[in-house]
């Protein structure tokens, strides 16, 4: 991939959504494998609607292809080529863990050379996979063992690991997505170079206006709107903020039903639904009238 997008929407309700890079919206994805399972028809009817944006499709389709089993990997990073995907990223196995860096890196270089023309990226979430390898340790020596890596998800708040990533690397040209939206500014004072997030499905536009305002320097402007995002989430957090409620915040802002989650998530309740409408308007995040009498029922 030439030059990493700024902003991916991503992972559990829209497919994509409009994003910012540079001065100019651009729409890409980075989808996880279990969706992209529900979107193989589609894919493989006509994948240049997905991948080209002159099909009216994406400027850029990065596929999840990570699974507990290292075959069934290969098999989604092969069929992601197939298809046309513009790059595969991987998340650590996580039952069976990898117990050092070197047997982290062995998994990877098979999955990847399932895909050897694909742009490969590692995400890189500890909290939920467990794997305490730390990425700046990952990354020394990676381009070595696995030639087409090209950068990383990092879905985690240790600053200091991130920093420690980007200063030890300048002289290649990774990509570092920052994965934790609430932090993007701090990222991207330190080098972070884009972001992967489900909060941009529907908090786009004050990412987007952070963005310019720190892309001309405008430090005191960013961070207000950096605040003004953290709001909202911790608000919702305090609530219970999980899978279940992006999918219910993103079918009230967008009117698109999202369907429910699969078990053992539960549906969000329609007192969640109804707060973070609430929380929404009081900081101008919605922009049209009640959505309370749409048909919620799919998500709430």
């Amino acid at each position: 991939m030439s030059r990493a997008p700024r902003i991916l929407a991503s992972q559990w309700g829209l497919p994509f959504s409009s994003v910012w890079k540079g001065s100019q919206p651009a729409r890409h994805t980075w989808i996880p494998e279990v969706p992209r399972h529900y979107l193989l028809p589609l894919f493989k009817a006509d994948p240049l609607r997905v991948t080209c944006p002159q099909a009216g499709g994406l400027d850029q389709v990065v596929i999840h292809v990570g699974a507990l089993s290292l075959k069934e990997s290969q098999e989604l990073a092969q069929h992601a080529a197939e298809i046309g995907a513009d790059g595969i990223a991987v998340i650590a196995p996580f039952f069976l863990k990898p117990w050092n860096k070197d047997v982290l890196i062995n998994f990877l270089k098979e999955v990847a050379a399932a895909a050897p023309a694909l742009p490969f990226y590692y995400y890189h979430i500890p909290a939920l996979t467990g794997i305490k390898i730390r990425a700046e340790e990952l990354l020394d020596g990676i381009q070595d063992k696995i030639p087409t890596f090209q950068g990383l998800k990092f879905s985690d708040t240790d600053l200091l690991d991130f920093g420690q990533c980007v200063d030890q690397n300048r002289q290649r040209q990774f990509a570092f997505l920052f994965g934790v939206d609430e932090q993007l500014l701090s990222a991207l004072v330190m080098g972070a170079t884009g972001a992967v997030g489900s909060t941009y499905n529907y908090l786009g536009k004050k990412t987007n206006q952070m963005l310019e305002a720190f892309e001309q320097k405008d430090f005191s402007v960013a961070l207000n709107y950096q605040f003004c995002i953290q709001r909202f989430i911790n608000f919702v957090v305090k609530l219970g903020f999980g899978v279940s409620q992006t999918k219910a915040i993103m079918t009230l802002v967008s009117g698109i039903p999202m369907g429910p989650p699969r078990l053992p998530l539960q549906k969000a309740s329609r007192e969640f639904t109804d707060n973070a409408e609430a929380k929404l308007k009081s900081l101008n995040f919605l922009s049209f009238t009640s959505l309370k009498d749409r048909n919620l029922e799919a998500c709430s």
